[in-house]
C-alpha cells in the first residue's frame, strides 16, 4: 500500500508511516504502474488542492481508491508533468478552476474533471524525450548535491560533538 508525499513522491506506507492504512480488502484499490501520474486530493502545506506526482517505483503498486491514477501518453510526458507539478503555483493554477472545495476543506473533483484541465505541453514525442532527459539529468545532479550537503552536515555535527565534549581541543596559539 502506497501513499503520495510532497517531497518523496509515491512511498510505501509501512516504511514511511510505520503502518498501513489500507482496508482489509484492497481489490478495489487503484493500480499504479511505473511512470503513472497519481493525484491525491489531500490538502497539505503549499499544496492546498492536493499533490500530483509521477510513480518512480519500478514495480506495480496500489493506492487508495480516493487517488486518481493516470497513464501519460509517453513516459517522457510523465516526467515533464512531474517536474511541472513540483511547483505549488503550477498545481494551484491547474487545479483551481477544476476543484470544488467544501466547508470542511474537502476537495471534490472526479477523475474525468481532473483531465479537463488545460496545459501547454509539447506534442512531438522527440521534443518530450529531449525535455524529459534534461529534467532527469537536472534531478540526478540535484540528488547528488543534496547527498553531498547531507554528508557535510553530518561531518560538521560530528566535529562539533568532539569539540563540545572536549575529546578534541583547539590549540589557539598554534594558529598565530
Amino acid at each position: 500500500m502506497f501513499s503520495v508525499s510532497v517531497h518523496k513522491g509515491l512511498i510505501n506506507q509501512i516504511e514511511h508511516l510505520g503502518r498501513s492504512f489500507a482496508a482489509a480488502e484492497t481489490g478495489h484499490y487503484n493500480r499504479v504502474l511505473p511512470g503513472d501520474i497519481v493525484y491525491t486530493k489531500s490538502p497539505t502545506g503549499e499544496f492546498p488542492l492536493g499533490i500530483i506526482k509521477q510513480s518512480k517505483i519500478s514495480k506495480e503498486v496500489i493506492v487508495s481508491p480516493l487517488y486518481g491514477v493516470f497513464t501519460p501518453a509517453t513516459h517522457a510526458l510523465g516526467v515533464i508533468l512531474d517536474a511541472l507539478f513540483e511547483s505549488p503555483l503550477a498545481v494551484r493554477n491547474y487545479l483551481h478552476p477544476l476543484v470544488q472545495k467544501g466547508a470542511k476543506n474537502t476537495i471534490a473533483i472526479t477523475n474525468r474533471r481532473f483531465l479537463e484541465g488545460k496545459l501547454r505541453l509539447p506534442a512531438d514525442p522527440r521534443e518530450q524525450a529531449a525535455i524529459a532527459q534534461l529534467v532527469e539529468i537536472s534531478q540526478a545532479e540535484l540528488t547528488t548535491i543534496e547527498a553531498e550537503i547531507e554528508l557535510i552536515t553530518r561531518q560538521k555535527r560530528g566535529l562539533m560533538q568532539k569539540l563540545l565534549t572536549g575529546k578534541w581541543r583547539v590549540n589557539v596559539e598554534a594558529g598565530l
